[in-house]
């Protein structure tokens, strides 16, 4: 049997949506309050969703305390209080919901088969919440 589950982890942090290729009229124009040349925060809530087959030992798809691991080394302790314009990965990209979500995305990826192999659960998505307004998910292909 395959099931999908999901679990939500949260990080607080700072950004500023600025982008370097537009003026800052343009920045203001776009990004508007979160323009701020100060910057502001935010109580991120980020959903992982995982697919797999059921482990018929255990009855689980993917070991909770390995997820948390992962999550913890990939973003929670490189993002968690923050300013996320101060992390090579957004010194030239704006920190937006968007590329935030994508940036988690690779991190989980890039160490995933080295803790469930290349036959174990699959990473389906991250949808992240930077307000309840302001949502974004990335989704693997295939």
């Amino acid at each position: 049997m395959t099931a999908e589950i999901s679990r939500k982890y949260s990080f607080a942090a700072a950004h500023r949506l600025h982008s370097t290729r537009l003026s800052d009229e343009e920045n203001r124009a776009i990004y508007g309050k979160c323009n701020n040349p100060y910057g502001h925060g935010h109580d991120y809530e980020v959903e992982l969703r995982v697919r797999g087959k059921v482990d018929p030992r255990t009855g689980v798809v993917a070991a909770l305390d390995l997820l948390d691991q992962v999550a913890e080394k990939s973003f929670l302790a490189p993002f968690r209080f923050r300013d996320l314009n101060e992390i090579d990965a957004f010194r030239h990209a704006v920190p937006t919901t968007e590329n935030l979500a994508s940036e988690i995305f690779e991190r989980l990826r890039a160490g995933w088969d080295s803790v469930f192999g290349v036959d174990g659960p699959r990473l389906k998505s991250v949808r992240i919440a930077e307000t309840d307004r302001n949502i974004c998910e990335i989704t693997a292909k295939g």
